[in-house]
């Protein structure tokens, strides 16, 4: 076993299913240009599997998920937060699977497509950017708090092309407070998208037994 292989399965396997080409060459001692030839071969042993460059995965760990990709997403840049759909799902608000993972950035980036998962971005404008934490079950992403993401959603089924228009069955866990909701609807500066969204507010909390 070469040293950047050892370090694969010794070191970075017990931390993360997923790691960069920088972190192994750092912890191996060696060039960024030999860490990515050793791990181009381990790739085409079917060992390791390319997120993206200079993006790692290891097939068949037990944390590996799309989501496990997220936090790596944003290396050097503004982040983002798991939110709309995907946030709503996670949870516990409705049951149906999202086939990709949304997440909300200040910045616009292209949709991503990789082995591991699909990813689209929605921005949003800074006033906007929040409410978000560690995942309960998984630290190593952040994710919309339940209000947050309900919100996220309706702000976005309210901005141009209505995305979000047509929700799913939505259940609000215990403890959900529509005043947060509301807070949020407040932050909007654009007075036609703050007057869409507190309708389609007002139409949901209507449906559902909310603790304002």
């Amino acid at each position: 076993m070469n040293r950047v292989a050892q370090i694969i399965w010794t070191e970075l396997f017990p931390l993360s299913p997923v790691f960069t080409t920088a972190e192994v060459a750092e912890r191996a001692g060696v060039a960024l240009s030999n860490a990515s030839r050793d791990l181009a071969e381990l790739e085409k042993r079917r060992m390791l599997v390319r997120v993206r460059r200079g993006l790692w995965t290891i097939p068949g760990h037990p944390d590996l998920s799309p989501y496990a990709v997220v936090p790596h997403l944003f290396a050097g840049e503004q982040g983002g937060y798991v939110s709309l759909l995907s946030a709503l799902n996670l949870q516990g608000m409705m049951e149906q699977i999202p086939r990709v993972v949304q997440i909300v950035t200040t910045v616009q980036r292209p949709k991503l497509q990789t082995r591991v998962g699909t990813y689209e971005f929605y921005r949003i404008a800074p006033e906007l950017f929040g409410g978000h934490g560690p995942y309960r079950r998984s630290g190593n992403f952040e994710i919309a708090t339940p209000e947050k993401a309900l919100f996220d959603t309706l702000y976005f089924s309210a901005r141009k092309g209505r995305r979000f228009a047509a929700l799913p069955e939505i259940e609000v866990p215990a403890g959900f407070s529509g005043s947060e909701v509301e807070r949020w609807i407040e932050r909007i500066g654009h007075a036609p998208v703050r007057t869409a969204v507190a309708q389609r507010w007002a139409d949901l909390a209507s449906r559902v037994s909310l603790d304002t």
